[in-house]
């Protein structure tokens, strides 16, 4: 309790210092990036320095016992050095599915010192019972800010919240002073969004030779199905349709199917008909959906890639056509064409 008391009010000390010597700098990488994020460079006197986020691992599948990070460095990007700031001051939201709306709520709030300059945000899922036990924490109230301090490696291992797949919104302020080539104490700003992407095995019959694996860079996967009859795949990910983000053309859609060769009803179709929000694809874009068949001979990879303009028309019919508030996701599904029946929805 002593150690964290004299911590905290070196904190206070080196706070009321940079609010009398302050100079902000801001850093905007607000884009859709997967797993790892390169933050635009800020030049201070000369020295540019980018912020390094990431995600190990980058995607991930949901329900299993792994550990999972958030690692941050800040480093010069034309020496390729680590710098080692005071702080880390870190406020991590995440977008949350619920009744079929998309809400943004905070995830982890805290400040963060690594004596290495790298943090590392260690997020265990096995259950623990103590509440702080050798650099461990569990974060009970989301709202108040927390002082972590790493080990001699950066790390803090965080037993609750838990990581798992889906958007998140970084925003991280980095208190720097001290640096021989820097001439002040800056408090330099970045922003970023992030996505922990998904990976589902989808086993039909309990039969493994019949294993479809469905992959989503961006979002946990839901409301996922296999109709039989049909040989129709459908899945859906969240998906907040603001036009404004959109218009900025920084989000970026990528999912992929991957089907064996034991898969054979799949694996040996000629040509299959997918849809977007229940539109044929080639009527949003005819570059939206491809299929790999080269790549592997084992395995036919089908690639469902939107970027702003398709998500814009996507946006914009769902204005035009929805008379009541429908939930937020982008549906996608795939099928033999040879077993489908005529489309009612075509539009775009």
């Amino acid at each position: 309790m002593t150690q964290i008391f004299v911590i905290l009010l070196s904190l206070t000390i080196l706070l009321a210092i940079y609010l009398m010597t302050l100079s902000n700098v801001y850093g905007n990488g607000i884009r859709n990036n997967f797993g790892i994020d390169y933050l635009p460079p800020l030049n201070l006197d000369d020295t540019p320095l980018s912020l390094h986020v990431e995600f190990k691992p980058s995607m991930t599948k949901s329900y299993i016992n792994e550990k999972r990070s958030l690692v941050f460095n800040l480093i010069d990007i034309d020496k390729n050095i680590t710098y080692i700031p005071d702080f880390y001051n870190i406020t991590i939201f995440k977008s949350e599915f619920n009744d079929g709306k998309v809400t943004e709520n905070v995830f982890l709030n805290g400040s963060f010192i690594s004596k290495n300059g790298t943090l590392i945000l260690e997020f265990d899922s096995n259950e623990w019972k103590n509440v702080k036990r050798d650099n461990r924490y569990v974060v009970d109230n989301l709202n108040e800010q927390k002082l972590m301090r790493g080990n001699e490696n950066g790390i803090i291992v965080i037993d609750a919240p838990k990581l798992d797949s889906g958007m998140y919104r970084l925003k991280v302020n980095i208190a720097l002073s001290n640096h021989p080539e820097l001439n002040k104490n800056v408090i330099l700003k970045f922003d970023s969004y992030l996505s922990l992407g998904n990976i589902l095995d989808l086993v039909i019959d309990d039969n493994l030779d019949k294993k479809l694996t469905i992959l989503s860079f961006n979002d946990k996967i839901v409301n996922y199905d296999y109709d039989r009859q049909s040989r129709k795949i459908s899945f859906e990910i969240p998906f907040k349709y603001n036009m404004t983000r959109i218009e900025e053309g920084f989000i970026y859609i990528h999912m992929e199917i991957k089907i064996p060769d034991t898969f054979k009803e799949l694996f040996n179709s000629e040509e299959y008909l997918s849809t977007i929000n229940n539109i044929a694809h080639d009527k949003i874009s005819s570059a939206s959906v491809s299929v790999d068949r080269y790549s592997n001979s084992s395995n036919i990879m089908v690639h469902f890639i939107l970027d702003s303009n398709s998500l814009f028309k996507l946006t914009k019919e769902r204005q035009e056509h929805l008379k009541e508030e429908a939930e937020m996701t982008l549906q996608f599904s795939l099928q033999p064409k040879n077993t489908t029946k005529i489309l009612h929805k075509e539009r775009l």
